[in-house]
């Protein structure tokens, strides 16, 4: 490998691991939903207890890397340029499906493989999921500052 392709596939590794390649709306809503959900399990941490905070953690989880799976596709459409509305509707369904798959079969690892606790593994995948209403909000409000 040459110091020049070292050098690229580090500034590409840099760019993923900045988001400089996700679109900001995805950038901003990822971020909130970490925010939300470190706020959660550390709030469950002092008020219940570590097992509890776990779960919610995972249910988090769940929903973070179902996020970055929909910018990551989002991004896969909008790179190819001689897509046509057919291609792009087949990528809709298949993202949608997979994205379903992937949540039920996170949650039955989380209830019945890692047996935490159902309450609040669930409100923590609901909490964080729930940013997705919140987040167009807190655009607007950015928009009017």
């Amino acid at each position: 490998m040459t110091a020049h392709s070292e050098q690229t596939v580090f500034f590409r590794l840099q760019q993923l691991a900045l988001g400089s390649v996700m679109l900001p709306e995805y950038r901003r809503l990822v971020g909130l939903q970490g925010a939300i959900m470190m706020t959660a399990v550390i709030a469950v941490y002092f008020a219940v207890s570590f097992l509890a905070a776990k779960a919610v953690a995972f249910g988090g989880c769940i929903v973070l890397v179902s996020a970055l799976f929909l910018a990551w596709r989002f991004q896969q459409g909008r790179r190819n340029k001689r897509a046509n509305a057919e291609w792009h509707l087949r990528q809709a369904y298949r993202t949608a499906f997979e994205r379903f798959v992937w949540v039920v079969g996170m949650l039955v690892v989380g209830f019945k493989f890692l047996e935490l606790d159902p309450f609040w593994m669930l409100a923590g995948f609901l909490g964080v999921q729930a940013t997705w209403l919140a987040a167009p909000i807190w655009a607007s409000v950015e928009k009017v500052k």
